[in-house]
């Protein structure tokens, strides 16, 4: 059955970058919704060209023929994963960094004449680096995390009065560790319109408790809802002679005196890391 709703049209982020880089160590994002480190936010690389990004996994096989010619078993002799993207923001600091490396870039500073850039073309390889790639089609979001990737390749660049200057760069990718994984890119993504509504606010439900009788077994159960996962009861303040309350909501015993005291009663879920708290006060009647 076709289904729409499982493709994907790629687009930039509404508020942030597409291309993102920092130094190995900086913080990697686990999913496609958190917050880049401040080092991914400040090196966005602005504007990419039409094509977007083009993700290119490729695996070179190898027949092992038996005597005969038949095909014994085929082998994988090599892999290759990298990225290509087109950058069109040529001034952009952060892109000239990329193209040349930050140590060939120079900016003096400003004068009369106005702002002033060295950049030295030269034949230095490019660090390795960790990138992120953002894009997102309405409600969905896609997140290429690489954790080493460099700079391989860079496309004819053309200056000319039809086009802006662009700079189109191949980001080889090398294998890591990113989730214990030998990976060389993990891709995250994310479905709002999957989104599962949020538990209600943690509340006590139980609002009175009948009375109990001297000398006569009680038991009732506390009750709430809202909330995460498991619940734990405690109290405040003493209970009848002869109940008590168990982690589980049970107030249960035999009375062996008369009273009416008021009980606060709280509920505890475990929610991580700051589980939420309810409470409520009820009257515990016995009587003789």
């Amino acid at each position: 059955m076709v289904n729409v709703n499982n493709s994907y049209v790629a687009t930039p982020p509404i508020d942030g970058g597409v291309l993102h880089s920092g130094p190995l160590g900086t913080s990697l994002p686990t999913d496609a919704l958190e917050a880049l480190d401040p080092i991914f936010v400040g090196n966005d690389h602005g504007a990419v060209g039409e094509n977007g990004i083009a993700i290119n996994r490729s695996k070179t096989t190898q027949k092992i023929r038996m005597f005969g010619g038949g095909n014994f078993r085929t082998v994988i002799t090599e892999t290759d994963h990298s990225v290509k993207i087109t950058l069109l923001e040529d001034d952009n600091p952060v892109v000239l960094e990329t193209i040349n490396g930050a140590d060939n870039v120079i900016v003096h500073d400003a004068d009369e004449d106005g702002l002033k850039k060295t950049i030295y073309h030269t034949g230095e390889a490019s660090p390795i680096q960790s990138w992120v790639i953002d894009t997102i089609d309405g409600e969905k979001s896609k997140r290429y995390v690489i954790e080493k990737g460099q700079v391989t390749e860079l496309a004819e660049v053309t200056d000319v009065h039809t086009n802006v200057t662009q700079y189109q760069i191949t980001i080889e990718t090398y294998e890591s560790k990113i989730g214990g994984k030998g990976v060389n890119c993990v891709e995250l993504r994310n479905d709002a319109s999957k989104a599962v509504p949020a538990s209600g606010s943690l509340t006590v439900t139980t609002t009175t408790l009948p009375a109990g009788v001297v000398g006569t077994p009680y038991s009732e159960q506390l009750t709430s809802s809202g909330g995460t996962g498991s619940k734990t009861w405690s109290k405040t303040g003493t209970l009848p002679a002869g109940l008590t309350l168990s982690a589980s909501g049970l107030l249960a015993g035999t009375p062996t005196a008369a009273g009416t005291p008021s009980i606060t009663f709280k509920v505890t879920d475990s929610a991580t890391p700051t589980p939420a708290e309810a409470t409520k006060a009820i009257t515990v009647t016995v009587t003789a």
